[in-house]
């Protein structure tokens, strides 16, 4: 009788547990509605940007660098970073890629052996990707969607253009656009299990629909997390006016007047926003006071945003230095003001990533020294206050435009 009577209790406990276990479920689903969309796994959180060569320059580097162990110190260093953006295509040339082999069309026979490395250097890429795989942090691939019809250097690799246009014109009847496509999507193919997304560079100058170019990459993937660089949103006054930037402070040399970027949906293809910054040519400097007075509280104000029904979580991605990718140029951040960034994107539920540089395959020392006080920071269990903001003296917008 105490036997049965201990065994129905048991079973009723076990009932309520469940009862209650479903309802903490459906109340944690809840509290986050955006749980489903392929960008949730951002949200509140930070990354680095390692940047890997393509094509000859891979080639030329490879006996001097180390990409995999530069892959392994910021696995060890930054265990608080939850994505790397790295590359399939060389920054800002589409035309040079970090595999060889390609599932669809042999790239070095068939148009030009530059745009691709060795067979050896290409494990390269696959080496990065299963480190910080095998450490739980998510990859996203960077590709210059223009492709190889626009070449960086046109006195050194003028020829792969030229080649581009013979492969599209004999191959394809002149549709470079389904060229194009077919071209990455042969890389695509390759990655498919190994990579969480894209981040797709100059889109408004691809060859063909970037509609057509995402349908491509989610009929390999349709949970990949992509982010574009398209038609950038600024910050308006009350008559809809832009609002410039003046004056970053008092040792502001540089007379441009600058926009204020302010990241949003702008399209119903997306995931996460791009997140570069008001261009770096028009005068703006990635730290500029702008974003922490406007874009940083809009951000955590709205983390997620809508077009047509399709949520984009807002992303800023940040160059650390005074221009993009490259490690000679002028170091911006200290570590006071980067810290309180990560922490006024992440705090909101937005997500950020840092464009930092790389030397011989690792992270330059004096970002990672930046880095890794950060990572300190952001693993603690009370994160540590950072320093509030304040104007810096003179930093003033333009009175009126």
């Amino acid at each position: 009788m105490k036997q049965s009577y201990k065994k129905s209790c048991l079973l009723l406990l076990a009932a309520m547990m469940g009862i209650f276990g479903c309802t903490n479920e459906a109340n944690a689903k809840d509290k986050d509605p955006y749980s489903k969309y392929n960008a949730s796994w951002m949200a509140g959180n930070w990354g680095v940007t390692h940047v890997v060569n393509g094509g000859y320059k891979l080639d030329a580097a490879a006996d001097s660098s180390d990409w995999v162990a530069g892959a392994e110190e910021i696995v060890k260093k930054l265990p608080s970073i939850t994505h790397v953006i790295t590359f399939l295509s060389h920054p800002a040339q589409g035309y040079l890629y970090t595999l060889r082999d390609n599932d669809n069309v042999d790239v070095a026979s068939e148009i030009h052996k530059d745009m691709v490395p060795s067979r050896k250097n290409e494990q390269i890429i696959l080496d990065v990707i299963d480190v910080y795989r095998r450490a739980g942090i998510k990859v996203i691939l960077y590709i210059n969607t223009v492709g190889p019809a626009s070449v960086f250097d046109k006195e050194r690799d003028g020829d792969i253009t030229k080649a581009w246009k013979t492969y599209y014109n004999s191959k394809w009847d002149g549709d470079e656009a389904a060229a194009w496509r077919d071209l990455v999507h042969g890389y695509v193919t390759r990655f498919d299990g190994l990579v969480d997304g894209y981040w797709l560079d100059n889109v408004g100058g691809m060859p063909g629909k970037f509609s057509d170019f995402v349908t491509m990459l989610r009929s390999v993937d349709p949970t990949l997390s992509i982010g574009m660089n398209r038609a950038p949103q600024y910050f308006t006054d009350k008559n809809d006016d832009f609002l410039y930037v003046d004056s970053d402070g008092k040792n502001d040399e540089n007379e441009t007047d600058y926009k204020i970027i302010k990241y949003g949906a702008n399209n119903q293809y997306e995931d996460f926003t791009s997140g570069h910054v008001s261009p770096l040519a028009h005068g703006a400097p990635p730290n500029s006071w702008a974003y922490e007075e406007y874009t940083f509280p809009e951000m955590a104000k709205t983390p997620w945003d809508s077009f047509h029904g399709n949520y984009v979580l807002k992303h800023a991605w940040i160059p650390i230095r005074k221009a993009w990718h490259t490690s000679f140029a002028d170091l911006v951040f200290k570590t006071e003001q980067a810290y309180r960034f990560v922490r006024s994107i992440t705090d909101g539920g937005a997500t950020m990533t840092w464009a930092t540089t790389q030397v011989n395959g690792h992270m330059t020392s004096d970002e990672m020294k930046i880095m890794v006080e950060i990572n300190d920071r952001m693993s603690q269990k009370q994160k540590e206050d950072y320093q509030p903001y304040k104007r810096p003296k003179g930093a003033s917008l333009v009175s009126s435009k």
